[in-house]
């Protein structure tokens, strides 16, 4: 369902991240690889595997196949080294200088990708190094702003997905005793999660990009009319709204039920 719907994306802040988890029959920890677009909050890509190189290319790939035709968003992740090697590979070309008898392989002149290094000492953060490894601070922050996000370099809406992951799913939990046996399992329970976070769950907060950011859109309108949720609870005065809605995928919620008897062309 994930790659019927992810295809021609206009992704516009795509932020990266990694998640350490336990698998009970695995005869090592895992990760989980995680992209999330800050301004839709959709989950263009996941992986489950090592702390790789080979597994950040993958992750990548996945994000690259996701989105429209010659469209470059804006990057930034924790202090990894393993993600600027697979961006440039994916996001590079062949420039050939004169003077130089073959061809050298550089970043794309568009390809803005910042870091967030946090830097710990007997597990208490000490110091935080913000740093760019591709193009330059200004357009970087050019380009946040025009988004209507945060102008400085952060990882603050994966890190909160991060969290939303940890809640949701019980193997993902810190000190938990419901380890999930095999990575395959794990794999179909973040599927499924996937599809009932960007098509079911509404969300509370709304990114609202501008209208000339031209990623996105708002669909968080309010209500003419407050609706009461019973109780002590506040009246909703804003429409619910999903990732899937925000980005253009649909027009309404969906239920559990839809999700399950969506019909998919047999591969």
């Amino acid at each position: 369902m994930h790659e019927h719907f992810s295809h021609d994306l206009q992704l516009a802040h795509v932020q990266l991240d990694e998640l350490f988890t336990h698998i009970r029959q695995a005869a090592h920890d895992l990760w989980l690889w995680v992209a999330l677009d800050a301004t839709t909050k959709f989950i263009p890509a996941f992986l489950l595997g090592p702390r790789t190189q080979d597994l950040a290319h993958h992750l990548i790939h996945q994000v690259r196949q996701t989105l429209a035709p010659a469209h470059l968003p804006v990057f930034s992740s924790d202090g990894l080294k393993l993600y600027f090697y697979a961006l440039t590979a994916h996001f590079g070309q062949w420039v050939q200088d004169l003077g130089q008898p073959k061809p050298v392989w550089c970043a794309l002149p568009g390809l803005l990708y910042a870091q967030v290094q946090k830097i710990h000492r007997r597990r208490r953060l000490i110091r935080v190094n913000r740093q760019m490894l591709c193009g330059s601070l200004e357009a970087f922050t050019a380009r946040l702003l025009v988004l209507g996000l945060p102008g400085h370099i952060q990882t603050a809406f994966i890190e909160r997905v991060n969290l939303t992951l940890r809640r949701s799913l019980a193997p993902l939990a810190r000190r938990s005793w419901s380890l999930a046996q095999l990575p395959g399992e794990l794999t179909l329970q973040l599927e499924w999660w996937r599809a009932y976070y960007h098509f079911v769950r509404p969300h509370l907060a709304c990114p609202c990009p501008p209208p000339e950011a031209g990623v996105g859109r708002c669909v968080r309108q309010k209500l003419d009319q407050p609706r009461p949720r019973g109780g002590r609870r506040r009246a909703q005065r804003f429409a619910a709204w999903t990732p899937a809605m925000a980005i253009g995928l649909t027009q309404r919620p969906w239920s559990v039920l839809e999700v399950l008897s969506f019909p998919l062309p047999n591969n």
